[in-house]
C-alpha cells in the first residue's frame, strides 16, 4: 500500500489488474499497444538498463577497489545496467544477484538455461518478486555478466532490516534487505575484501514494519 499511497501524490487514475506482477506488466503493455500510449517496462529497456547503469558509473568513480557488488534480482534490469559498466570498466569485480529464496525466478532461469514460469511465494522482497517477460533482454545479460547467485530465507532478510534499523539508523525495504542479507550470509567468503551492498530502496509499509519488529 505505501508504493500506491506514493503513486497517489502524482494521480488518482489507478487501475489494478492480475495476481501477480508478470500479469500486470502483461497487460499494461497490451494496453499500451491497444491505446497507442507508451509503456516503460520496469527492467526490460534499454533505457531502463542504461539509466541503472549510472550506478555503476558512480560505483567506480568513488572508489578506488572494488572486489565484488552486491544486487538485488528482480526482472534483472538494476543488476543488468551495473554489471554492464563495472564488467566493461573491470571485469574482475565480481557481480553477486540477491534473490529471496520465495521467489527465485532469475537465478532458477538460468540455472535451467531460459526464463521459466515458476510458482513463488509470498516474500518481504515484494521489489524483486514475480515473473519475468519471456523475451527480457536482462536474462542474457545476467547469463553473461553474473558471476553468483545467492538466495536468502524470509529469517534472513527480516534480520537484515531490523539490523540495519538498528546499527545504521537506516529503513530499508525487503529488496535491500536481500543484498544486507546476501553478503551475512557470504561473508566468510568475503572476509577482508572491498565489497558494495545496493540497498535499492526504503518503500517498505508502516504495518510489514510493524510485524518484523514484533514477530
Amino acid at each position: 500500500m505505501t508504493k500506491i499511497d506514493n503513486i497517489r501524490n502524482y494521480t488518482n487514475n489507478l487501475k489494478f489488474y492480475g495476481q501477480d506482477c508478470m500479469q500486470t506488466e502483461v497487460y499494461a503493455s497490451q494496453y499500451a499497444k491497444q491505446h497507442n500510449m507508451i509503456y516503460i517496462s520496469p527492467y526490460n529497456g534499454p533505457q531502463v538498463i542504461g539509466g541503472q547503469g549510472t550506478i555503476g558509473l558512480e560505483i567506480m568513480h568513488q572508489l578506488n577497489t572494488v572486489d565484488a557488488v552486491f544486487v538485488p534480482i528482480g526482472g534483472g534490469g538494476l543488476i543488468s545496467g551495473i554489471a554492464g559498466y563495472i564488467k566493461s570498466v573491470n571485469k574482475s569485480i565480481k557481480i553477486i544477484g540477491c534473490l529471496p529464496k520465495n521467489s527465485p525466478v532469475m537465478a532458477e532461469s538460468i540455472k535451467r538455461g531460459q526464463i521459466i514460469e515458476m510458482e513463488t511465494l509470498p516474500t518481504l522482497s515484494d521489489a524483486t518478486a514475480g515473473g519475468i517477460e519471456k523475451d527480457a533482454i536482462t536474462f542474457a545479460i545476467c547469463r553473461q555478466l553474473v558471476d553468483e547467485y545467492v538466495l536468502v530465507t524470509e529469517e534472513e532478510i527480516k534480520s537484515a532490516i531490523i539490523s540495519t534499523l538498528k546499527t545504521q539508523h537506516l529503513l530499508i525495504e525487503g529488496a535491500s534487505g536481500v543484498a544486507l542479507a546476501a553478503i551475512v550470509k557470504c561473508s566468510n567468503k568475503y572476509s577482508g575484501k572491498n565489497v558494495v551492498i545496493i540497498l535499492s530502496g526504503a518503500n517498505i509499509s508502516l504495518q510489514t514494519l510493524k510485524s518484523i519488529l514484533v514477530s
